[in-house]
């Protein structure tokens, strides 16, 4: 920071030293300056590329031109930080009236060299947690590539339904086209299967929206996202023989989380329940407002999961099923619902079974 670099120009009577820094695949940029008044500029790529490859501390006096502009800007002396296959990833800068290009002094390179040395563990460490940051945006964005192509097949399956009924209306229509009652009928399940396609058609381009991941102002309605995902398996759940049952009020106050992500978490939980639920059993879906929270629970018919392992079911590729590998859905919703300061916990469901209970905070 510039308090650093200002002991270090203390330490060798210099002017100006500024500090470097680029993360794999970005801009360089400066992270602090001390000295001169006048403000540090920018370095180019060519610039930062060229000093951070150096073996160490180097004297600016006589390089290519890259390091002459540098030396015009007031350095004379520079060493790269965090080594990385031959690159560095910081490079620490300094300048002054006793140690000037092409005569930088003996002492002032080792100092320089001793400083890298000592901040390399600091900067490797950051350079790892950028990577793992990074890590981490790229398997939430591959998650929800999956929630949103299951999304799809959902969608698929709903739309296909009323595509069905507005067929089958028109092959009748040559035949009935002079009977009032059947045109009146026509029209209105037309209009509402359509109406149906067109709100599946928004929740699923909603879904696909960045917006949407992000947390809204004024909260997520559970309501909406609890009755949207149930509407989403029905086909599935048809197909499988288990009903899927309601317990929503009517009135619920909205919960500090992005839509995107109770939609997503809420998915997950689901369809692991239609799995888990063999044919003639039942799926729940409940929510209350506790206190200045809004629980959500999802229940199954499964044959409910020991307690000895319901800890590690949020754990990354965990399966119960030995026979069938597990996924990164549940380890995903654990961590979308603790980044909103929520909880998500195991437990029974009376007359067997598992549930899931989700708990959010209530927006303000």
């Amino acid at each position: 920071d510039a308090h650093a670099l200002g002991a270090l120009l203390d330490e060798t009577r210099g002017a100006r030293a500024a500090a470097w820094w680029a993360e794999p695949g970005g801009e360089p940029r400066i992270v602090a300056a001390a000295g001169a008044e006048s403000p540090a500029r920018t370095p180019t790529a060519a610039e930062f590329e060229s000093l951070a490859m150096l073996p160490g501390a180097t004297d600016l006096g006589a390089r290519d031109a890259a390091s002459d502009a540098v030396a015009r800007d007031g350095y004379a002396v520079a060493v790269p930080v965090a080594p990385d296959a031959g690159r560095a990833h910081a490079v620490i800068l300094l300048g002054g009236s006793l140690d000037a290009p092409g005569t930088v002094r003996p002492r002032t390179l080792a100092l320089l060299d001793a400083t890298a040395r000592r901040l390399e563990p600091d900067l490797r460490a950051a350079l790892a947690h950028a990577r793992l940051a990074r890590l981490d945006a790229d398997v939430c964005r591959l998650d929800r590539l999956v929630a949103l192509g299951t999304l799809v097949a959902e969608v698929v399956h709903e739309v296909r339904n009323p595509l069905v009924s507005v067929k089958t209306f028109l092959q009748l229509l040559p035949a009935r086209r002079d009977d009032p009652e059947f045109l009146q009928s026509f029209l209105d399940v037309a209009g509402d299967e359509l109406q149906r396609i067109e709100r599946l058609l928004d929740l699923l381009l909603d879904s696909a929206s960045e917006r949407a991941a992000l947390a809204a102002p004024g909260g997520c309605a559970a309501i909406a996202v609890a009755d949207a995902t149930l509407r989403l398996v029905a086909h599935r759940a048809a197909a499988a023989g288990v009903r899927l049952e309601r317990d929503v009020p009517d009135a619920l106050p909205p919960c500090s989380i992005a839509t995107d992500a109770l939609r997503q978490i809420l998915l997950n939980l689901v369809l692991n329940a239609l799995d888990a639920t063999p044919p003639g059993g039942d799926v729940r879906l409940a929510a209350r407002a506790i206190g200045r929270a809004v629980e959500i629970d999802v229940e199954d018919r499964g044959p409910g999961i020991p307690r000895a392992l319901r800890r590690r079911v949020f754990e990354p590729f965990f399966s119960t099923k030995p026979e069938r590998p597990g996924g990164l859905g549940l380890a995903i919703s654990r961590r979308l619902v603790e980044e909103a300061a929520g909880t998500i916990a195991i437990g029974d469901r009376p007359g067997g079974g598992t549930r899931f209970r989700i708990r959010l905070p209530a927006s303000p």
